[in-house]
This record gives C-alpha cells, sequence and structure tokens, in this order.
C-alpha cells in the first residue's frame, strides 16, 4: 500500500476516510432539531452558505473510527443532555463537564475547520498529540472559555416588510470571535453548539503561568459575561447574558484569517 500523510497521525498505509466538517451524529441531532429547516454551513473562504457540509478526505480510518469517534461519541451525549436546548436571556446555566474531552473536540473542530479553509492550520500541529490524548501536557498552552448566546431581535434593516423577527441559536457553526485589547482587536478561535459559545485562545507553549493569568484577566475584562472553563473543575455555572445571537452570526462572518499561500 502507499504511504501517505494522515491529518492527525502522519505517515501511514491506513485507509484514507473522508472528515466532515460536524460529526454526522451531531449534524443528525441539530436536523431533527429544526424542524424540518435546513442547516447551512457557512465557509468563511467563499463567504456564503452551502447547502451541503465541507468534507475533506485526509484523516486515516484508524483515527476516524478510533481516537476521533470517541471524542463525538462524548460531545453527542453533552449535546443531548446540555447543548440541545436553546437558553433563554438571564437564564442560569449549569455545565458539567469532562475538561480534556470536551477540549480535545473543540480543538479537533477547530483543526477540520483550518484544514477545510486553508488558514491557521500550523497553529494545531504541535497539539495534535493532545488531541489525540497521547499527553495531556501540551494542552495548557490552549485557554478555554464559555460564553453564552442569547435569542435576539433582527435588525429592522434585515427584516422583511419590516416585521419583528426573533434569531435564536439554533444551529452549530464553528469559526472566529473578535475582542478588544488595549492595543486593539485579536482574535480567538470559536466553536458554537446552538446556545453556547466555546472559545479557544492559543498561548505560546513556553508562556509562564503569571503571563496565562495576564491574559486570562484581560480576556474575561473584555467579555465579562464568559468563565474560563478549568481542567481541575467539572462544572461551571453562568448567566446566558454573553452575546446576542445577530451579533455572534455576524461577527462570525466577519472576522476570519485569510487562507495560507500554498
Amino acid at each position: 500500500m502507499t504511504n501517505w500523510e494522515c491529518a492527525f497521525c502522519g505517515p501511514t498505509v491506513a485507509k484514507r476516510t473522508k472528515e466532515h466538517l460536524w460529526p454526522a451524529s451531531l449534524h443528525r441531532r441539530v436536523a431533527a432539531l429544526l424542524d424540518g429547516g435546513e442547516q447551512k454551513f457557512w465557509i468563511a473562504r467563499l463567504d456564503k452558505a452551502l447547502s451541503n457540509e465541507p468534507t475533506i478526505r485526509d484523516v486515516c480510518a484508524a483515527c476516524n473510527n478510533g481516537v476521533l469517534s470517541s471524542l463525538d461519541n462524548y460531545i453527542c451525549q453533552a449535546f443531548d443532555r446540555d447543548f440541545a436546548f436553546i437558553r433563554e436571556r438571564g437564564e442560569e446555566v449549569k455545565l458539567g463537564y469532562d475538561y480534556h474531552m470536551l477540549k480535545r473536540w473543540l480543538l479537533k473542530m477547530s483543526y477540520n475547520s483550518a484544514r477545510m479553509s486553508n488558514s491557521d492550520v500550523a497553529l494545531f500541529q504541535p497539539l495534535l498529540p493532545y488531541i489525540m490524548g497521547q499527553n495531556l501536557i501540551i494542552g495548557r498552552s490552549v485557554k478555554l472559555f464559555l460564553e453564552m448566546t442569547y435569542p435576539s431581535v433582527l435588525p429592522e434593516e434585515e427584516t422583511q416588510n419590516g416585521m419583528p423577527m426573533t434569531v435564536r441559536p439554533a444551529i452549530n457553526r464553528v469559526g472566529f470571535v473578535g475582542y478588544n485589547t488595549p492595543i486593539g482587536m485579536k482574535i480567538v478561535r470559536a466553536v458554537h453548539l446552538r446556545s453556547f459559545s466555546f472559545l479557544l485562545a492559543f498561548l505560546p507553549p513556553t508562556a509562564t503561568a503569571a503571563s496565562m493569568q495576564a491574559f486570562v484577566a484581560e480576556f474575561l475584562s473584555s467579555r465579562p459575561a464568559a468563565r474560563e472553563l478549568k481542567a481541575s473543575m467539572s462544572q461551571v455555572s453562568l448567566h446566558c447574558n454573553g452575546i446576542d445571537c445577530w451579533t455572534s452570526i455576524i461577527s462570525g462572518m466577519t472576522y476570519r484569517l485569510k487562507p495560507k499561500e500554498s
């Protein structure tokens, strides 16, 4: 058999398989909740939404059916328990989580997105041993935050005939979020599971504990409704007061990295 490069485990002779941006098992769950509505997939590099889910054929069967499948199974169970329900503004939310399973899955999703858009792929490659569960220490350079997205009224200029319309965080999305700092706007990775917006910030692997704490303080000062998720905890409590749905959707379309030259 011919050697080729699996995106997760490197050179291999294992069978090449197709990786979906979203796990098929999770996509089916969302589709069922849309009551017959069609879920669109926003593709930043094309600047438009597609009906068909993006895929990339660069993952071996061993990874796809093994470690990556176990991560997908974890998130599907969490989706059924917590993420499926759209939360209302001001609602108190308590989320139980397995820190490393959750963060590894979120990084896998962001890595899928990066490869499909040919953007920040290099950022994830040093983290592959963490995503695959081989080295949990490597993941310490990635800070994980949770912010809730609440239903909001669509701006009048975006409505048909000026009729008020409520926009609800009914679909899953993956992309970027911008936040303000004293030296300007910065961008972090984001994975939105309906009302739950998970934000991933990548710090240098050599960052000290003090510099990490300073970053967390700066980030939370710009997004005070967010909460940091930590490996030492298994539950977080917060209120659904993070960002309104329409602003979240528009910002997700606005902030993106330029594709790398091939």
